[in-house]
């Protein structure tokens, strides 16, 4: 089978390697698409110690689905249609990988694989506001307007928060924004967020405010924009391990701050499956998550694709 193998920064293979064999309790799945995420770049195109490379097979991967082909365990039959979530070890980027029933999302027999697969982005989002509770009636801010922080603008209109204002320095991704339902969609690079935050709600900041922005310099801008007892969702990992945050100002205004990495939660499937199932009543749209679609052949040039930050670009999806 081929697996990618990244072999220094911002290089990556294809190469052979064998096929594994699922032991008791585990499945083989064949896997038909693969997404590349954000959180991949960490690996990808940040630098890791020079002793590490090359770092593992299939590896960054962990947004992936496909078919089951070999089974050891009677609830996952032969032929059932998946979601693989290799949680914390992000080695799904291989034409085959053996499955555990804790890491599996049952998908429906029929639809587009890339698009089922848009659904493991969505549950993360789906996780992180059910931790933080009701927001109808909130006035939020949502810093980053990549893949999540598009889905947070998405749910947070449509669990009714009162206003939302997204924040992003590409102009492509705020008009997306606006048409997810943004009351307000600013321009980080021309304008002080923190003021713009402040002025439209009335001075006292935001009930609520979401950090996607992958910037390791963020915290401290969200602290600002958030009003007294105010609520700070943090989501992004920066890939600069140097985070800042002004821990005085955030006690000082009495936030409460709640992390939201799915993956490490109990039950990392059970969101996604929430999300497959809402999906397919038709609750909402995912398919203009996908903006690129490559071959499994071009996965060198469509990691270097979503590396580069290309305009226009949100998902990326390897058909294999």
């Amino acid at each position: 089978m081929r697996t990618i193998q990244v072999t220094g920064p911002r290089r990556l293979q294809l190469k052979e390697a064998p096929v594994p064999e699922p032991a008791d309790g585990e499945v083989l799945v064949k896997l038909e698409a693969m997404s590349v995420c954000g959180s991949d770049m960490m690996a990808y195109r940040h630098p890791q110690p020079e002793e590490e490379y090359p770092l593992g097979e299939g590896i960054p991967c962990h947004e992936c689905a496909g078919t089951i082909v070999q089974s050891q365990i009677a609830e996952w039959p032969v032929g059932r249609r998946v979601i693989y979530l290799p949680t914390l070890n992000l080695n799904g980027g291989s034409e085959y990988v053996v499955a555990q029933p804790e890491t599996l999302v049952s998908l429906p027999d029929d639809g587009d694989m890339g698009q089922w697969l848009m659904c493991q982005p969505w549950g993360t989002v789906l996780y992180a506001l059910e931790k933080v509770g009701p927001v109808a009636g909130k006035n939020v801010a949502v810093l980053g307007q990549g893949c999540i922080g598009l889905l947070f603008t998405m749910t947070l209109k449509q669990m009714g928060a009162r206003k939302i204002i997204a924040i992003d320095p590409n102009e492509n991704r705020l008009a997306m924004s606006r048409r997810l339902g943004a009351n307000l969609a600013i321009n980080s690079s021309r304008v002080a967020p923190e003021k713009v935050v402040r002025d439209v709600f009335g001075n006292e900041g935001a009930d609520m405010v979401v950090d996607v922005s992958g910037d390791a310099t963020a915290l401290d801008q969200c602290a600002d924009m958030a009003r007294m007892h105010g609520t700070l969702v943090l989501f992004s990992i920066p890939e600069e391990k140097q985070v800042t945050f002004d821990y005085l100002a955030a006690i000082s205004k009495q936030l409460t701050m709640i992390g939201t990495v799915s993956a490490t939660c109990e039950a990392p499937a059970k969101p996604v499956q929430e999300a497959v199932d809402r999906y397919a009543e038709g609750e909402v749209d995912l398919s203009w998550l996908i903006t690129h679609r490559y071959g499994f052949d071009d996965a060198p040039a469509g990691y270097e694709k979503y590396a580069s930050r290309a305009d226009g670009l949100i998902k990326l999806v390897l058909d294999i």
